[in-house]
């Protein structure tokens, strides 16, 4: 009999880690320090791993993701059967219905059980600008409860901490995204200079600051650099319109990692959206140049030397680019040095071990 058992519960697939909420749940789970196994509801097929359980769907859909969660209820509740101590972690980097069904169920038939909800982000905030007044309410009124009867509620950043309590008047533990860096080849495998953007069209905020670098920034940057070109990873982009686009595509985290490391610099001028962008501290922590809106880089402690750089106004992006580019390699050796903070602060075994600690888990 094992006296702890951690269950993490995910609606998306952590194997292969390519997306941001993919990449830190997975690391997360990998540095929990108890036994632990991982459900996840996904159409990615069943990875050779026994501590990773899939849930199979044939296709994304909300739908047969909601009539799966019965099957994820009772594969969590057999794993946890056999221990004393008994964890349930729900991953809160999708829908929040997934997540007020899972709790509900357990805390009103299983209440023995411990359930931590890690928030990625406040969704209610971006379903207000994407989705219809019924479904900003419904998410709305959702979050609240799992905020509220959660054991342990968590948030990204202080600022994120503030506005949950203010919307919600619920007190949430400070649980910051981390990242694991692996080792990955470095070789440059393309040899044009080159900006980069990764995150899923599919993905509102995405595909609104994909359509602001194609339509504003690129037109006018290939006037005076005309080889120049923008990658894309993360895939539903269409790059048959634009010729400077070279669409990558999903990606394993090493060539992610080697086409950030050699690019020229990150742009992420998002405009909506919430939680911290993985993309940015992937980046940072590579000692990879960033340009970001204010947006882009929330939640996120930075240092006081430059880079990455902040920007506050569209006009600003164009000649920050411009001098990127001019300076490359001055900049680039001022982002490596800077790598070392970053690495250190968003460590995520130190900070899955502080957050174990303080809350006596």
């Amino acid at each position: 009999m094992d006296n702890i058992r951690t269950a993490f519960i995910t609606f998306f697939p952590i194997k292969p880690d390519t997306m941001g909420s993919s990449a830190v749940v997975n690391s997360r789970f990998v540095n929990w320090p108890y036994k632990k196994r991982i459900f996840q509801i996904s159409h990615v097929k069943r990875v050779n791993n026994k501590q990773i359980e899939t849930i199979f769907i044939n296709k994304e859909n909300p739908l047969k993701k909601i009539m799966k969660l019965p099957e994820v209820i009772f594969r969590v509740n057999r794993y946890l059967k056999k221990s004393k101590t008994k964890i349930i972690i729900i991953e809160g980097a999708s829908w929040i219905f997934y997540s007020f069904v899972i709790l509900f169920f357990f805390k009103i038939f299983f209440s023995k059980k411990k359930i931590i909800y890690i928030s990625h982000s406040i969704e209610s905030e971006i379903r207000k600008k994407f989705s219809n007044i019924f479904i900003y309410r419904l998410t709305k009124f959702l979050e609240n409860l799992v905020f509220k009867y959660a054991d342990i509620s968590t948030s990204v950043s202080t600022k994120e901490q503030r506005k949950i309590n203010l919307y919600y008047n619920t007190k949430t533990i400070l649980l910051p995204n981390g990242i694991t860096i692996g080792n990955f080849n470095k070789n440059k495998k393309i040899s044009s200079d080159y900006l980069i953007y990764t995150g899923s069209y599919f993905y509102k905020p995405n595909k609104d600051a994909i359509d602001y670098l194609n339509n504003f920034i690129m037109p006018k940057l290939i006037i005076r650099y005309p080889k120049l070109k923008l990658i894309l990873t993360g895939g539903g982009f269409d790059s048959k319109k634009y010729p400077w686009i070279i669409n990558k595509g999903i990606v394993s985290k090493s060539n992610l990692y080697n086409l950030l490391f050699f690019s020229k610099g990150l742009c992420v001028p998002l405009k909506f959206g919430s939680g911290t962008r993985i993309k940015i501290l992937e980046a940072l922590c590579l000692g990879s140049i960033v340009i970001s809106s204010k947006k882009g880089i929330e939640g996120i402690d930075l240092r006081s030397i430059n880079p990455p750089y902040v920007i506050n106004r569209d006009s600003e992006y164009i000649n920050k680019i411009f001098e990127i580019l001019k300076y490359n390699k001055k900049i680039k050796n001022k982002s490596i040095k800077n790598k070392k903070y970053y690495l250190k602060k968003y460590s995520m075994i130190e900070i899955i071990k502080k957050f174990v600690h303080e809350n006596k888990i």
